[in-house]
């Protein structure tokens, strides 16, 4: 019985490895990120970078916006993800030049996560945005 037991367990072993069942997991990739919300003149910037930690997570460990317009208009930036759902806007009201940060900005979800988007805006009664989508190199 033993003998069958080891056999059994020594062919698991190799379908495993043939299948990749229990292989190691892909390490983290990053991505850069910068973008300007645009309409005529540049009115906000957001930049960080992404850690795509697995197919279904990532995290920005400091994601950054700047208002770089005088026109008295907060700015804020939001990440939606796969287009099935959005995370929360961060606003910045502190005016004319200025920043700020958050940090460890993070998201998961049992599905995949393939894409985020990006979205940098300035607050109007119509919000202006520019956007730009990140492909997870980790999902398939």
């Amino acid at each position: 019985m033993r003998f069958i037991i080891k056999a059994l367990t020594s062919m698991a072993l190799a379908l495993s490895v043939v299948v990749g069942v229990g292989a190691t997991p892909a390490l983290a990739e990053s991505s850069g990120y910068d973008i300007y919300e645009t309409n005529g003149t540049r009115h906000a910037r957001v930049w960080g970078t992404i850690t795509w930690q697995s197919a279904k997570s990532f995290n920005i460990a400091r994601a950054n916006i700047s208002d770089l317009a005088c026109d008295s208009q907060p700015v804020f930036w939001y990440i939606d993800v796969d287009y099935r759902w959005t995370g929360q806007e961060r606003t910045l009201n502190s005016g004319c030049n200025t920043s700020t940060y958050w940090t460890n900005v993070h998201a998961s979800d049992i599905d995949n996560i393939r894409w985020i988007t990006i979205y940098v805006c300035r607050d109007t009664f119509i919000p202006e945005c520019d956007s730009k989508a990140y492909r997870n190199p980790l999902a398939p």
